[in-house]
């Protein structure tokens, strides 16, 4: 929401600069304006409220970008900026200074002082006076405080507010701010940003001159990344309407240049090219985590031992056979063959499927943010890495196998190849995509669902593929020709000459409907017309060597006479041989890849098997180094702290925290429930072997017992609990698709022996139902507009008196607070959201305290006996205990925060250098456990930070 005072520098950077900068060439001195022009606009901050304003905007945002945190690295980034701020009019305002990784080559500031430069603006700038101009701009906007001032206005216009007070009401009313912003919405939208800008340009550019930087520079800086080729329009093509607005400003920016005095446009007395070049090399290539380490009270720290293996998505052997790459959630295993063994680990979290280039000799792959990375084998290290700017970003990209080039498909639906090191485009299609009616509102539906910023939305809407040795290019898809009808459009480019290669028509279905590359000249594609004259065909002539009945998603392997299919039948992947025509392999996991008359595939214990395609003999395992956590699925702790189970998507395992040790390997498990005592309650999935059910294990004597089979589908465990939302209507089977959002029974088990506690039965609108089994309470949730929610609270007189309290109704929602023991009522509440400017992500209650996570990255703490609202903190995967009356909250990734529930005033911070994949206090909330990603788990003392100090409650 908080564009409106994002500037960044695509958007407002010397917007109108020739109003503001009105110099005359015949003066003879540079000097900077001792004090700025006074805004006509209302501002109710000082310059230490502002800095107030700006720590809650950054504590709401930062957790969406991932920050830098290396000073070695941010160390010239802030140099520059303390040079420009002595140019600067003096104000109280604390400047900082953070490197992000954005998708877009990108500066923005929030109020208060914090200026973000993105990795990818750093990789365009040619100079440290590219990136001096850039940041004195986004600096003068600070020193002007257009920000408070924009916000001084949505205060008054939203909130009717018009004075501020203390950091906490500060923090108080922009919350305020984001929860009524659904009422307003007017208020919101960006006005005429022209408009104040002439005292932001003003200081910014004297700064940037009297610092000694070369002021043409930014105009050349604006002229390459907004890619205007030199074009300023003029005032005819004004007059017309087809001067583009980046087009004026650079006319505008070099007016100002060709007016300043020789005084404002002398050289520094010494260049830094040299040293700009090492450190933006530095910055491009860093592939640290941005995080330092900083904690305290560390009563032990040690690591999972063995750790939970995290699963392979993608298995590749490279072209000539001789390493093998493993990549999973986080990372990339390089591996020999012979002897097959693990050689180095590449930590990628956000990398898309690796490859070896065709040579064999390096790893490449490419983020969403279309950041390119070249690893060497041979030398186990990052040789080159490039940030690839797309103004507009991309809908779907696709990297071809030397990392040298990038398809990119625009968001004007065109089609362009681009050249990784320089950016230029090396191929151009306009409007190449063209799609259907159905294709359109699909795509309407998905890009709803994300947030829309450059880069790689990740949509698969035409197939790309490059040849294995890069000398083909092929994209196709079915859509609108002739007068309505369905057919395929398809393209092929010889990347030598960046020329198009005709196709004839049967290649053309093939590559529309789904294809791959089989080799340097054969491709293999679905017939979507009909599925069993889909062909294996020469490339780009078409001559058929084999005819397959095909679907689904088609993988080439590296060398044979086989295709991977994705999905077969209930297995995730199939191989068929191209001889016989037959499926001679299903594997239950992702990833495979076959290399002659070997394939390599993921072990049901995590390890890697190499093995022969004859009779599928293992030839020898290896164990991968990917100790980093993906995503679980469980994460349960004994409430004594003395054993902890987890779970990935296809295996878990159980831990004495005590010792650090294993004490049982899983394989996957839906939830869990641990005693204190060590007995483990899992539920297991069906197998080849058992039903669906939860077995006891004693993690003890070793134990194991199977438990009843579980019939419900949609049952769920969590902790003790086993919590099964059906349909009321008898004779209803769950085979028959039936809807549950009326009309529903909400029953609960114990998950220990599959007794019944409980059912209710909810003849109107079905509850969202969400269960915290370590608190032993349930969370029931409707909209205040539906039925049952109207049926309870017309039966409560307080509720009925706080409705009529509250403003519009839409989007607001009536919570109940169960004991999940009994299904006894604990309480009920109503949640106001300022008509839907926010949603609810999670429930759960302690006590009196019921916590809530929202859409707006937030934590809200109620009280369940009066209803009031009694707090909020920026953050989420919120840890509560109600011995101690504190509440932990992940404000950024790794950064973990404590706060006192009785007054939600923050008591310590802790940081670590991986994210946090689960935290929980202590029975007696005097210990915090946290496991971080690299499955180190720590035991901290927080028994200080208990029950509220005499501080707090006179605050």
């Amino acid at each position: 929401m908080y564009r409106t005072l994002k500037f960044g520098f695509l958007h407002v950077i010397l917007l109108c600069v020739a109003l503001s900068f009105r110099l005359h060439a015949q003066e003879k001195e540079c000097l900077p304006p001792v004090v700025l022009p006074v805004s006509t606009e209302t501002n109710i901050f000082s310059d230490e409220q502002e800095t107030y304003l700006g720590e809650a905007i950054a504590e709401q945002i930062q957790k969406d970008y991932r920050i830098i945190d290396d000073v070695e690295l941010t160390a010239y980034l802030t140099r520059i900026g303390e040079r420009l701020v002595k140019h600067l009019p003096l104000t109280k305002l604390r400047f900082q200074f953070f490197l992000v990784d954005l998708p877009d080559a990108n500066a923005f500031v929030i109020p208060g002082g914090r200026i973000y430069v993105s990795r990818k603006l750093v990789a365009q700038a040619q100079s440290e006076d590219e990136l001096a101009g850039v940041m004195s701009h986004e600096m003068g906007h600070l020193v002007t405080h257009e920000s408070a001032i924009d916000t001084t206005r949505l205060f008054k216009e939203v909130l009717g507010v018009t004075s501020v007070g203390n950091r906490r009401d500060i923090f108080e009313k922009y919350n305020q701010l984001m929860e009524n912003a659904a009422r307003k919405p007017g208020a919101f939208k960006s006005g005429d940003r022209e408009k104040g800008q002439v005292s932001a340009d003003q200081a910014g550019a004297y700064a940037l001159v009297r610092a000694g930087y070369d002021p043409t520079a930014m105009a050349r800086f604006w002229d390459r990344v907004t890619e205007t080729r030199g074009k300023t329009g003029s005032w005819f093509s004004d007059l017309f309407g087809t001067t583009r607005p980046e087009e004026r400003r650079l006319r505008e920016m070099l007016k100002v240049t060709n007016s300043l005095p020789a005084a404002c446009i002398e050289k520094a007395a010494a260049t830094q090219s040299e040293t700009f070049a090492m450190w933006r090399s530095t910055v491009i290539s860093y592939s640290g985590l941005g995080r330092r380490e900083s904690l305290h009270g560390v009563i032990s720290k040690k690591q999972l031992s063995p750790p939970l293996r995290s699963d392979i998505a993608h298995i590749r052997f490279s072209p000539d056979g001789e390493y093998v790459l493993a990549q999973d959630d986080s990372g990339i295993n390089i591996l020999s063959r012979e002897p097959f063994t693990p050689l180095f680990r590449i930590d990628a979290p956000e990398a898309n499927d690796a490859n070896f280039t065709p040579d064999s000799k390096s790893i490449v792959f490419y983020t969403n943010n279309l950041r390119v990375e070249l690893w060497s084998v041979a030398e186990e290290k990052l040789m080159d890495a490039k940030e690839v700017v797309v103004l507009n970003g991309c809908l779907q990209t696709s990297l071809s196998p030397d990392g040298r080039l990038l398809a990119c498909l625009d968001p004007d639906l065109g089609l362009n190849l681009l050249n990784v090191a320089s950016g230029a485009v090396m191929f151009k299609k306009k409007e190449y995509f063209v799609p259907s009616f159905f294709q359109m509102f699909m795509m309407i539906i998905d890009l709803s669902n994300r947030v829309i910023e450059d880069g790689d939305l990740g949509l698969t809407l035409v197939r790309m593929g490059f040849s294995p040795d890069g000398h083909y290019f092929a994209t196709g898809y079915y859509g609108t020709i002739g007068f309505g009808s369905l057919g395929a459009i398809a393209e092929a480019i010889d990347l030598t000459t960046f020329t198009k290669v005709s196709l004839p028509d049967s290649v053309k279905r093939l590559v529309a409907g789904g294809f791959t590359f089989m080799g340097n000249d054969r491709l293999i594609g679905i017939n979507r017309d009909n599925s069993k004259k889909s062909a294996l065909v020469s490339f780009p002539t078409g001559k058929v060597i084999g005819e397959y009945n095909l679907i689904g998603e088609l993988v080439a392997p590296t060398r044979g006479n086989y295709l991977i299919i994705r999905p077969v039948g209930q297995y995730a992947l199939g191989v068929m041989s191209l001889d016989t025509t037959d499926i001679i392999m299903a594997n239950k996991q992702p990833a495979l890849d076959i290399f002659d008359d070997v394939f390599v595939a993921e072990r049901r214990n995590g390890e890697l098997g190499l093995y022969r395609m004859q009779k599928k003999e293992l030839i020898r395992t290896a164990l991968l180094s990917n100790l980093t956590l993906g995503s679980l699925r469980v994460a349960e702790m004994s409430s004594n702290m003395s054993w902890l189970a987890l779970s990935g998507r296809s295996r878990g395992g159980v831990w004495n925290l005590d010792k650090g040790n294993s004490v049982l390997s899983l394989r996957a498990f839906r939830g869990g429930y641990l005693t204190d005592d060590g007995l483990f309650y899992g539920d297991f999935p069906k197998s080849e072997l058992t039903e669906r059910n939860i077995p006891r294990f004693n993690l003890v004597t070793g134990e194991a017992v199977q438990g009843a089979t579980i019939e419900a589908k949609n049952a769920r465990q969590t902790g003790a609990f086993l919590i099964v939302i059906k349909s009321a209507r008898p004779n209803i089977k769950e085979s028959e698709h039936v809807s549950y959002d009326k009309n529903v029974v909400v029953e609960v088990s114990d998950a220990r022996n599959i007794k019944p506690l409980w059912s209710k039965t909810y003849p109107k609108e079905a509850p969202r139902v969400w269960i915290a089994g370590s608190l032993g309470t349930i969370a029931l949730r409707w909209n205040v507009k539906d039925e049952a929610a109207k049926a309870e609270i017309r039966n409560d007189q307080k509720l009925s008196q706080q409705l009529v309290a509250m403003k519009e109704k839409e989007g607001d929602y009536f919570v109940q607070i169960l004991d999940a023991q009994n299904g006894n009522l604990l309480g009920k509440l109503l949640i106001e959201t300022g008509k839907g400017s926010f949603r609810l992500s999670n429930i759960y209650a302690a006590g009196d305290w019921v916590i809530v996570t929202d859409t707006l990255n937030r934590v809200l703490v109620y009280s369940l006996k009066s209803g009031e609202l009694k707090g909020r903190a920026f953050g989420d995967r919120a840890a509560v205990s109600e011995a101690s009356g504190l509440l932990c909250v992940e404000n950024e990734s790794g950064q973990l925060s404590i706060y006192s529930l009785a007054t939600m005033e923050k008591r310590d911070q802790f940081v670590f250098s991986h994210f946090v994949s689960f935290a929980r206090f202590s029975t007696d909330g005097r210990r915090l456990l946290v496991l971080t990603a690299n499955q180190n788990f720590y035991l901290l003392d927080v028994s200080s930070l208990a029950n509220p100090s005499p501080t707090d409650k006179q605050k």
